[in-house]
C-alpha cells in the first residue's frame, strides 16, 4: 500500500507546542493530518524500567537546518529545555534523569537550556548548543542565553544565530541576540553576544545581504542588525562575551510608522524581498511589508487572528501561523491553535482556516519540504488535543 513516505514531496508544517513538535501534513488531505514528530517524555516518566520515549526532548520555537557540512547530515536545531523540564522543575525528577550513559535510550544529559541538535528523522543527536554556565545550572542560575531560548538562523559559513527571549518583562529588557561559531570540530561551543538588552526578542530572519531582523514585541519594534558582525570568539574576548565592535542597529518597523505595537513573528516571502509580520497583541493582525519597511497590505485583518506568534510560508504561498489565544483581561495563555491563510486566483488572501486547536502555548512555525526530513509519517502517533484545563503557558 502506498504511504505518505512513498509519495511525492509535500509541505510539512512543524509547530512547537506543549513541549511537543507537531507536524501538519499538507498532502492534499483535508483537514491536514497532525502527527507528533518529537515527543517530550516517556510513557511512564516515573518508572525506571519503563519504555523509553520515542524521542524524549522538550522543544520550543522554530527549527533551523544546518548548512551542508555542519551538524548531522540533513539535521537541524531547535530550542531545547529538556533537563530543566524533566529533572529540575518537577517535584520528583523523572526516572531517566539518573541515567548517565550517553548510549542509553533513557539518557537526558545535564545541559542547560539551549538549542538541541537533531537528526533529520527527528531523533536527538545527544548534543545541546548552549552558553557557559558558572556553577550548577538551576532555575536560580540561568544566565542570559539560557533564560528562554527560542529563535534560530544559520548563515552560509555555518555560524548559528539565536535569540533568548529573556523574562519577557518590558521593564527588564533582558532578551539577547547571540551567535555561536562552529569551530574546528563543529561543536558550536564558542559564542558572542551581539546585544544583551532586547525587548523579548522573537524568532529572527536573515535577508540575502546577511542582515538580521529581530522582532521585539515588548520594545514595540522590529530591529535590523547589519555588519560588522563578529567572526570568532576573539571579537568578544571579555567576561560578558559581548562584541567589542557592535553591529549596526536600526529600526526596521516602529510602532509610530507601522501601527504594530507588538510585532512578534516575522517571515520572508519566498521569491520576494517582502516580509509578513504578525503583531501578537497591539493590534492582533498580520501584515505584509516591503524591504524598506513600508506597509503593503493586510493578510489577516485586525482582531481576527488570536494573538499570532510564529509564522511561515508554504511552497504554494499559503501563510501558516500559531495563535496563543490570550485571555483578554489577564493576557494569560489559553488553548491555542495553528491556522492557515490561502490566496485566491487573484492573489488575495482568503479567510483563515484553523488546522489545529487545544494546543498549549504554540509558538514556532516552520514549513519544510517533506523530503528534508526522514520520517514514516503514517507510523507517527496522532497529535494530542489537550483538555482545556491543561492549556496555558510554558
Amino acid at each position: 500500500m502506498l504511504t505518505r513516505s512513498d509519495a511525492l514531496a509535500f509541505d510539512v508544517v512543524l509547530n512547537a507546542q506543549g513541549e511537543y513538535l507537531d507536524a501538519y501534513l499538507i498532502d492534499g488531505t483535508e483537514p491536514p493530518p497532525r502527527v507528533v514528530f518529537i515527543d517530550p517524555d516517556p510513557p511512564e516518566p516515573d518508572n525506571p524500567k519503563g519504555k523509553p520515549a520515542r524521542v524524549g526532548r522538550h522543544v520550543n520555537g522554530k527549527l533551523c537546518f544546518f548548512p551542508r557540512g555542519f551538524g548531522p547530515k540533513g539535521g537541524f536545531v531547535i530550542a531545547d529545555d529538556t533537563y530543566r523540564e524533566a529533572c529540575l522543575d518537577r517535584p520528583t525528577p523523572q526516572a531517566r534523569c539518573s541515567v548517565r550513559r550517553k548510549g542509553s535510550p533513557h539518557y537526558v544529559g545535564r545541559d542547560p537550556d539551549g538549542w538541541g541538535v537533531f537528526k533529520r528523522n527527528g531523533t536527538w543527536a545527544k548534543r545541546v548548543i548552549h552558553v557557559e554556565v558558572d556553577g550548577v545550572f538551576s532555575d536560580a542560575n540561568q544566565p542570559q542565553g539560557t533564560i528562554d531560548p527560542q529563535g534560530c538562523a544559520f548563515d552560509a559559513s555555518g555560524n548559528f544565530w539565536a535569540t533568548d527571549v529573556g523574562h519577557g518583562d518590558p521593564a527588564s529588557a533582558d532578551g539577547a541576540l547571540l551567535v555561536f561559531f562552529p569551530g574546528t570540530h563543529r561543536r558550536y561551543d564558542t559564542y558572542c553576544f551581539l546585544d544583551r538588552a532586547l525587548g523579548a526578542p522573537g524568532m529572527p530572519i536573515r535577508d540575502d545581504a546577511g542582515n538580521l531582523y529581530v522582532p521585539e514585541p515588548s520594545a514595540f519594534r522590529v530591529t535590523r542588525f547589519s555588519p560588522p558582525f563578529p567572526s570568532s570568539a576573539a571579537d568578544c574576548a571579555n567576561p560578558e562575551h559581548l562584541v567589542t565592535t557592535p553591529p549596526t542597529k536600526t529600526t526596521f518597523l516602529s510602532f509610530a510608522a507601522s501601527g504594530l505595537g507588538t510585532p512578534a513573528g516575522i517571515t520572508r516571502i519566498p521569491g520576494s524581498d517582502h516580509v509578513y509580520v504578525g503583531s501578537v497583541l497591539i493590534p492582533r493582525i498580520v501584515n505584509e511589508y516591503d524591504a524598506a519597511g513600508a506597509f503593503v497590505r493586510t493578510i489577516v485583518p485586525q482582531d481576527v487572528p488570536r494573538n499570532p506568534l510564529g509564522i511561515d510560508v508554504g511552497s504554494d504561498g499559503a501563510v501558516y501561523y500559531a495563535e496563543l489565544n490570550l485571555d483578554p483581561v489577564t493576557t494569560n495563555p489559553r488553548c491555542g491553535s495553528v491556522s492557515r491563510v490561502r490566496f485566491d486566483g487573484a492573489g488575495q488572501p482568503m479567510a483563515p482556516e484553523q488546522l489545529g486547536e487545544h494546543l498549549r502555548f504554540p509558538d514556532g512555525v516552520t514549513v519544510v519540504d517533506s523530503g528534508r526530513l526522514r520520517a514514516k509519517w503514517d507510523a507517527l502517533p496522532p497529535g494530542l488535543d489537550l483538555d482545556p484545563s491543561m492549556c496555558g503557558g510554558e
